[in-house]
């Protein structure tokens, strides 16, 4: 079937009849119950959504039905969130996120070392997307820049400002960003590189 659990799929199926009801018998027009549902599922699409509700998803009929045929996933649902969750942090924190950085984390960690295709597939799922980061050039392209750079630091010093004072400092033209040519990124979501 899917890698969606079997009880995300019911409340995924329970919440889309309830609101649905509410949305008829109430009139509650801004409900939407695709929506409610796939925050029930923790994701998953329309089609999946619709699909779940013609599904017979008693105990019965699951076990006659195993879900888990085929290969068994590279990483446990906790090992995904650990995983999601150390995107997130390098995210928020501006750092870039590839492939090979999430695959040491699962190495490392989760003693684990997924494909590409499937932390591909797991980021997806999660609402990441791979994106070119924004990069900017550096004026350092001769000495005469670090000259000058150097020549504006030792005119502030000698002004002998006291420690206590704070002196701001900007495009100094000494040092670009290092970035990643691609890195996760929430999706839709536009932020430029540390």
């Amino acid at each position: 079937m899917s890698h969606f659990y079997i009880e995300r799929k019911r409340a995924a199926v329970a919440v889309y009849r309830h609101a649905k009801r509410l949305k008829t018998e109430h009139g509650a027009k801004w409900l939407s119950p695709v929506e409610l549902a796939q925050s029930a599922a923790g994701g998953g699409s329309r089609a999946q959504i619709f699909r779940w509700q013609k599904s017979d998803l008693s105990n019965a009929a699951v076990e006659q039905h195993e879900e888990g045929r085929g290969a068994s996933p590279s990483l446990s649902e906790d090992e995904t969130s650990l995983l999601i969750g150390f995107a997130c942090y390098l995210r928020s924190s501006q750092k870039p996120v590839d492939f090979k950085i999430l695959s040491k984390f699962c190495t490392s960690h989760l003693s684990t070392t997924p494909s590409k295709s499937t932390i591909s597939r797991i980021m997806k799922r999660f609402g990441f997307s791979s994106q070119k980061t924004m990069t900017r050039n550096s004026r350092m392209v001769s000495e005469d820049v670090v000259e000058d750079a150097l020549d504006a630091i030792l005119e502030l010093r000698s002004y002998e400002f006291s420690p206590d004072q704070l002196l701001f400092m900007d495009e100094t033209g000494l040092w670009s960003n290092v970035s990643q040519p691609q890195t996760y990124h929430f999706a839709n979501w536009y932020m430029t590189p540390p």
